[in-house]
């Protein structure tokens, strides 16, 4: 038997990714078609909302911002037989904002990322909690590139599995070579705003020091993802039901 795509070619998407595969902290591997990664799905080409349904996808929740569901709403808000929840990462998105910051790398992601997991703690709560609902089929989590907010989820996800580092900052990197032509047209959309295009750039790009310094400080601040999620409440039931999902036994 073939091993399942992790990159998914949908019509529409750019970055469609399964997580499963990935070997857990017990040797076992994180089942494929239960936890699907992706950038906005409002491009969706005709039909392949309903393939993705009819191949078992039960849940979307989308990160985004109200206002970005709003201005480019996502094909599955009404599509029959599958949830669609608008959780957002962060009550507000400020590329020029994010730009200003500064991280120890001197990459502004990274402090972006930090920032995430130490204000929005309640935020990731909700948003593992009602993921960790959907019993049967796949649950999709997605923002507007499938990088940085579906980064941050899918990182913490792998990391309940007790994946390792080196696979976590791989999946993350591999969002780079998946997105160029969507990063161009966010760049042209930022020049013709008279954006700062270099800045905005910047804060497009996918390194993998970045996801290795996230990790690194979760570790040294928390001893480990599940430490972090107990610093957030997860609930013990929602996290005994993700760590079920992800392939992990007893």
């Amino acid at each position: 038997m073939s091993t399942p795509a992790r990159h998914l070619t949908v019509r529409g998407t750019y970055n469609l990714r399964d997580l499963g595969g990935y070997t857990t902290a017990q040797g076992t591997q994180i089942p494929w078609r239960r936890f699907l990664r992706a950038d906005c799905l409002h491009r969706l080409e005709d039909g392949e909302a309903s393939r993705l349904h009819f191949e078992g996808l039960r849940q979307v929740v989308d990160l985004r911002t109200p206002a970005e569901v709003m201005e480019a709403p996502s094909l599955f808000d009404t599509h029959p037989g599958v949830e669609f929840v608008n959780l957002p990462l962060f009550g507000a998105l400020s590329p020029a904002a994010l730009a200003e910051g500064e991280a120890p790398d001197g990459h502004p992601l990274l402090a972006f990322y930090v920032t995430a997991i130490e204000t929005r703690g309640t935020a990731i709560r909700d948003i593992l909690s009602r993921i960790s609902e959907v019993r049967e089929g796949a649950v999709l989590f997605n923002c507007t590139a499938g990088k940085d907010r579906t980064g941050i989820i899918a990182a913490l996800l792998l990391g309940i599995a007790g994946v390792t580092p080196r696979e976590i900052v791989a999946d993350y990197a591999m969002t780079e070579a998946l997105i160029p032509d969507l990063v161009a047209q966010f760049l042209d959309a930022s020049r013709a705003r008279g954006g700062d295009v270099e800045a905005y750039a910047r804060l497009l790009e996918s390194p993998a020091s970045t996801m290795a310094g996230f990790l690194s400080y979760i570790d040294a601040t928390y001893g480990s993802v599940m430490g972090y999620m107990d610093h957030i409440d997860l609930p013990l039931d929602a996290a005994a039901r993700l760590q079920s999902r992800l392939g992990l036994t007893g």
